[in-house]
């Protein structure tokens, strides 16, 4: 392995910031930003009924949700040849089932889909309108027209509605319950349904194991029931579907689509919000946000899972995943659903403190690999499925989350309440199994466990990821004076073990035992974790710039390239931390190249090429925070404008929060940035080496030249 002897001369040009002439002003801001009209730059247009299988279309509101297909419902469940992109059917947070493993899972309600779809159609159109939170799709077979439209409550949560306007004659619709459930782990369930009319309403019950549901269905057309099957027969103009999870509908249909559409408009408003002149980055940042937030809420009923509620890959929610799109709901001013996780999480400490003791024998909190929708109590009951579930590192990114949270609530009491206790017990895990050695360096160890790399070997000594998290907790135990016996200062000014995993290179393997070997195996970038994940380093740490160097020759196959995982959206974010454009520019060419996002750009692929694993909503908060961090970060603790922009062309952006205490707005071109500050508490802050501070509420135009 050789390394061409330039990447401390690369780390100095990526990493210095210039000084730059700066002017600053109490004038008025020029915000001439449509939001809504940039939001509609993400709808997704088909002109064309395709004739194999494309991807379905997304929509939910964080607690109920589903993928539709090319006719505007589900797709026939007998056309399995349609399912190459994923099943299309409803799901919802609250119907899950204890099984396997003593563990949770997601299960899918019922599908509602066309009894006969036309051979041939015309005039066929389907359009996503992100903006508005709609699915519309028409198409006509000679003299007959259908329009159907689809959106999920976000007011009314456990509500999806269906409209349909009929010209001329239209198919039946059927609405049959999910019965044969094929579920992770090679689990094959029996599903119960029992249908009924009740009170003008349609009445499924559905039961499997510990759980039983109900969906209740309310039309204006003409239904009847076969085999627990519910047919719908259309009439001739508006017809209307209203579909409630365990609640009857307490509401119209009209009223439901209207203030829909309306939330959607607010939410738009009150989120940050970037204008590029790249058409695809465009479409990645509208899409991204809208899975993000057609995914999660602040319900406090548990968190959906990698896919969302597309009922595609794993039924149930991992912390990891959840913290990549925990920073982009901070940052992009979703507070509401960020705090709430946190309340979620630490009003269910003390379980998560039993299922550490549990599987680990020692106090604190070790975040579970996948988080329970139901109590701990009984939870991965004797053991967990499989090694994976003790990924040791974990912890940190729940206490980065906390902490994070924290400071944007900006409450003495709240965070005492509940950002301390997962801040104090995450440290604490991690303390009790971190012992000084005869190196005069402090090591990681403990069985069973294993690092976040899956090819990196289990229960071994001093996982860097593990480290990086130890090192992340130990910092903000220290700064909230939880460190009550010097034990967290003495072990960073002595130091982690980082030293025994240095390469001769100079950056880190991944653990003591497997890391030389696991050189170019990997599947995760561990090593550049503190460029993306946790922010330990005040700059760019020499070891972590070396690997972003040899990022390619770290993991397995990404020369080809090809990326598992969200591999790629690390790359990404790295690159937009440490200001690498030509680098970014390269990985971002390489999303389809490698055939992780679709040829329309709809959405990410769990890994390259895994079009069974759509719509991966992780490496959607990956591909928000990289396009965001482009622009405007505070990662080293100072706000950096456009510190990785690779587009030529007017660019803004809007309402973009920073852990320093503002809010940023504003335009760049040719190296001139047009900047609007807005301090959402009392701070102090650099930028481009002026020191600023501002008062709560207070507002600064700042114009600077980059080229300066």
């Amino acid at each position: 392995m050789k390394i061409k002897n330039h990447y401390l001369i690369w780390l100095l040009v990526v990493s210095t910031s210039c000084s730059s002439r700066i002017k600053i002003s109490e004038g008025d801001f020029k915000d001439t930003f449509d939001y809504l009209q940039v939001m509609k730059s993400g709808d997704i247009s088909r002109t064309i009924r395709p004739d194999t299988a494309v991807l379905n279309l997304y929509q939910g509101n964080g607690r109920f949700g589903c993928s539709y297909g090319p006719m505007g419902l589900h797709n026939n469940p007998e056309k399995t040849e349609l399912e190459k992109y994923g099943k299309t059917q409803y799901m919802h947070i609250h119907h899950f089932a204890r099984a396997k493993f003593g563990s949770d899972y997601l299960l899918p309600l019922a599908r509602i889909y066309w009894e006969d779809e036309p051979n041939e159609v015309t005039n066929y159109n389907q359009c996503q309108s992100f903006c508005d939170g709609t699915i519309t799709t028409s198409f006509e077979e000679g003299k007959n027209k259908v329009t159907v439209t689809t959106w999920f409550d976000p007011v009314e949560r456990d509500l999806a509605g269906i409209k349909i306007k009929v010209e001329g004659k239209a198919p039946a619709i059927i609405i049959a319950p999910s019965e044969k459930l094929n579920v992770h782990y090679k689990q094959e369930l029996l599903q119960t349904a029992s249908s009924g009319f009740e009170s003008g309403l349609w009445k499924i019950n559905l039961s499997c194991l510990n759980v039983s549901s109900n969906l209740f269905i309310k039309t204006d057309a003409e239904t009847k029931l076969d085999k627990n099957r519910i047919y719908i027969n259309l009439k001739e103009g508006d017809n209307t579907i209203l579909i409630s999870a365990n609640s009857n509908p307490q509401t119209t249909p009209e009223e439901s689509l209207s203030r829909t559409t309306d939330w959607w408009h607010s939410k738009w408003g009150n989120t940050a919000c970037l204008s590029l002149p790249d058409g695809n980055a465009q479409k990645m940042w509208v899409r991204s946000m809208a899975y993000l937030l057609s995914s999660y809420n602040d319900d406090k009923l548990g968190t959906a899972p990698p896919m969302g509620f597309t009922g595609i890959g794993w039924p149930f929610p991992f912390p990891e995943d959840l913290s990549f799109i925990h920073a982009a709901l901070l940052y992009t001013g979703n507070m509401d659903i960020a705090k709430s996780w946190i309340e979620y999480w630490a009003e269910r400490i003390q379980g998560i403190k039993d299922y550490t003791k549990r599987l680990f024998g020692v106090e604190g909190v070790y975040s579970p690999w996948v988080f329970p929708y139901g109590e701990f109590e009984g939870y991965h009951d004797p053991v967990p499925p499989n090694k994976c579930y003790y990924e040791i590192h974990n912890s940190g990114y729940l206490a980065r989350m906390a902490y994070e949270t924290a400071i944007f609530v900006n409450d003495r009491n709240w965070t005492q309440k509940y950002a301390l206790p997962i801040i104090r017990e995450t440290a604490l895990f991690y303390k009790n199994f971190c012992k000084k050695e005869a190196d005069g360096l402090w090591h990681l160890f403990i069985t069973p466990s294993m690092g976040q790399d899956e090819e990196g070997g289990v229960n071994q000594k001093d996982y860097l990821c593990a480290l990086t998290s130890a090192e992340y907790c130990f910092q903000k135990a220290i700064e909230y004076k939880l460190d009550t016996d010097g034990f967290y200062k003495t072990a960073l000014e002595e130091g982690l073990a980082f030293p025994v995993l240095k390469s001769k290179q100079g950056f880190y393997f991944t653990n003591q035992g497997t890391g030389m070997e696991n050189f170019g195996k990997q599947k995760h970038p561990i090593q550049l974790n503190p460029l993306a994940f946790l922010p330990i380093d005040k700059d760019v740490s020499t070891p972590a710039a070396i690997a972003y160097k040899l990022r390619y020759e770290i993991t397995e196959d990404s020369y080809k390239p090809h990326f598992s995982g969200w591999t790629l959206g690390e790359f990404l974010l790295a690159g937009s931390r440490i200001g690498d454009v030509e680098g970014w520019k390269k990985d971002w060419a390489n999303l389809r190249k490698s055939d992780y996002v679709d040829a329309d750009w709809i959405q990410v692929y769990e890994s390259s090429r895994s079009h069974n694993h759509s719509f991966y909503v992780t490496s959607s908060g990956l591909m928000v925070q990289t396009l965001l961090n482009n622009l405007v970060t505070d990662w080293f603790g100072k706000l950096e404008i456009a510190k990785c922009n690779p587009w030529n062309g007017k660019i803004f952006f809007r309402n973009i929060y920073s852990l320093l205490g503002v809010k940023v707005s504003g335009s760049l071109k040719n190296n001139n940035a047009e900047l609007l500050l807005e301090a959402w508490k009392d701070c102090k802050f650099d930028i481009k080496g002026k020191k600023i501070k501002m008062v709560k509420g207070e507002t600064k135009t700042i114009n600077l030249n980059l080229n300066e």
